[in-house]
């Protein structure tokens, strides 16, 4: 069973597996080989970090190294994030150039597989320092970038990623209901949940944690207009 981040940020109720994505989880299976490179494209709420972390699962479990990080601004902050999940040892206020240098040293010379969310927030150098790591080790990478007007897939797919792409739509209604049911959603309110939420992961598994919280409820009975507005506030989805 594939570990998930359906869970929400906070209070995480952990959600024992991902929902209707088998395909695309075979896709990135497939470039979890040395040299491998994968890039998976979504809104907001999709579903990218949780298929990502299924994808980390499975190199763990096929004797990769797993090194994973969320983009910062900071191309140093970045680096230093995955080499530290990697479990290199770092020297003290190593600059971006020297990072770049030990992350492509120790890809060389171990059984790597990379992985980076929020990867459309990626700047030319660490898309410069990715595509070497794909070219010049033996390291597989999947990266997770979120679509919208910005050109960032497009400058992803040139720099790093000219091979697979997963893009992630919302689920299929019976994927979506197991989701519903899986996080908790009582069995009368399956159904509003699935219509609601469009069957966006993110929207299905906060709906099942929220509608019972005693802000969401006029005259004992769950607005759901309401909690998907807060949701849009609070910039879950």
């Amino acid at each position: 069973m594939i570990g998930s981040l359906y869970s929400p940020a906070s209070d995480h109720g952990a959600i024992p597996e991902i929902f209707g994505r088998e395909e695309e989880l075979a896709v990135l299976k497939s470039v979890i080989v040395p040299g491998g490179a994968a890039l998976i494209l979504g809104p907001k709420g999709i579903g990218k970090t949780a298929l990502l972390s299924a994808a980390q699962r499975v190199a763990s479990q096929a004797g990769f190294a797993t090194g994973r990080a969320a983009t910062t601004d900071r191309n140093d902050v970045t680096l230093a994030r995955l080499l530290e999940s990697l479990g290199v040892p770092l020297a003290a206020r190593m600059g971006s150039r020297a990072l770049e240098r030990e992350l492509l040293r120790w890809c060389d010379a171990h059984h790597c597989a990379l992985f980076l969310d929020d990867a459309d927030r990626a700047n030319v150098g660490l898309l410069h320092t990715l595509r070497r790591v794909v070219l010049e080790s033996s390291a597989c990478t999947v990266a997770a970038a979120r679509t919208g007007p910005a050109d960032a897939p497009d400058r992803l797919r040139r720099a790093v990623f000219p091979t697979k792409e997963v893009r992630l739509g919302p689920l299929s209604p019976a994927a979506a209901r197991s989701l519903a049911r899986a996080a908790g959603v009582p069995p009368g309110l399956v159904k509003e949940v699935v219509r609601r939420s469009g069957r966006v992961p993110v929207a299905v598994v906060e709906m099942a944690r929220r509608h019972r919280y005693m802000r969401y409820q006029i005259g004992g009975r769950v607005s759901w207009d309401l909690l998907l507005a807060d949701l849009r506030l609070s910039n879950r989805l």
